[in-house]
């Protein structure tokens, strides 16, 4: 699996993606979304997609990551961490949501518990009764419409959901993809509120799935460091093993399970990342940290050029995470559209959000 050869290589491989992708007319990927039975008193993705000024916050996992460690604030991915994110000024709030037994759909960030137990090997019941805070996608998309409700012709309510790519652990025989994605959509639509999501993930199969069953939801593609790395330096970096495997469904990339807990795509250079982007007709590029910090380090300019490469086949790009306000500033110096980052960290460091 090898996913680069050497990062300096990086700016150019960037720019010349880039050109490439201009003359094969990637620009097509901004094309609007279906709009039947709008709403116009209720603010959309698209609004937000559209807004003039950057960078805007997102609410990460609500409030912020927090697994109990810091008593001051809700977990994340609750009821009340996303309903924090929203009182305290976020427009937009991003959750995790994975597949229980019995096909619910429980908002919590991996797919199996500390002791390792898969959440796909217990009922919501039985996942409650050992973690009671851990809500139904329901009651966080039922808090995201309230505040998209209230927040009238006013940019608010908007809600990402990440589709988390199955460890290696949990879906051994990766064939839990096409559940997750049909569970999912359904809830959005019955919640009323397909005009106000956006799918997130790491995994290009999961949001080609999600194009298929829902083509009007937006979608975004992300992208770790390690995605860039080979099979070696990702052993050094993680201390796990790295095996290439023959993923079902591959699009035509090199994937590998990164000891029992990740499956993720690699990628040659930034240019075949936003190659796949456009071939499973994403809207949005999110690049994390440890992808953005080592190129800029490697290369100064090279995260904005890879911004600006984005930005002219028509692709918004996010950056994702943002604890500090250096960190918000490292991603604003790049041109990003939106950072996800702590709340209320984010809403002061955000310009204004012009009215709809």
């Amino acid at each position: 699996m090898k996913i680069r050869a050497s990062k300096t290589r990086f700016l150019s491989t960037v720019w010349l993606g880039a050109l490439a992708l201009s003359l094969c007319g990637g620009i097509a990927v901004a094309g609007g979304e279906p709009d039947e039975g709008k709403d116009n008193k209720r603010s959309t993705a698209e609004d937000f997609l559209r807004l003039g000024v950057r960078p805007i916050a997102i609410g990460h996992h609500g409030v912020g990551p927090n697994r109990g460690e810091n008593p001051a604030l809700p977990i994340e991915n609750t009821v009340d961490s996303v309903r924090q994110a929203y009182t305290q000024g976020a427009r937009v709030v991003e959750v995790d949501v994975q597949l229980t037994q019995d096909g619910r759909l429980a908002v919590f960030h991996d797919d199996f518990l500390s002791d390792f137990t898969c959440l796909h090997a217990l009922t919501l019941a039985q996942l409650q009764q050992r973690l009671p805070y851990v809500p139904e996608l329901r009651e966080v998309l039922e808090v995201a419409r309230e505040f998209n409700k209230e927040a009238g012709d006013d940019l608010g309510g908007i809600f990402i959901i990440e589709l988390k790519a199955f460890s290696p652990h949990c879906d051994p025989g990766d064939e839990l993809e096409q559940a997750l994605v049909s569970a999912v959509v359904p809830e959005v639509r019955k919640a009323r509120m397909a005009e106000q999501v956006i799918f997130d993930s790491f995994s290009p199969a999961l949001l080609y799935l999600a194009a298929q069953t829902a083509p009007e939801i937006p979608r975004e593609l992300d992208i770790s460091g390690l995605q860039l790395l080979t099979p070696a330096q990702i052993q050094a970096v993680t201390g796990l093993p790295v095996t290439i495997i023959n993923k079902k469904n591959s699009l035509g990339l090199t994937w590998a399970e990164i000891g029992p807990v990740f499956r993720l795509p690699g990628y040659a250079s930034a240019q075949q990342f936003l190659v796949t982007g456009i071939a499973v007709n994403v809207r949005i590029v999110g690049g994390e940290l440890d992808f953005f910090g080592p190129a800029e380090q490697q290369q100064p300019g090279s995260g904005v050029a890879f911004v600006g490469a984005a930005h002219s086949v028509g692709l918004r790009v996010f950056a994702d995470p943002a604890r500090t306000e250096a960190d918000w500033n490292f991603f604003a110096s790049l041109g990003v559209d939106a950072i996800y980052s702590d709340i209320p960290l984010g809403v002061r460091l955000q310009p204004a959000i012009p009215d709809l």
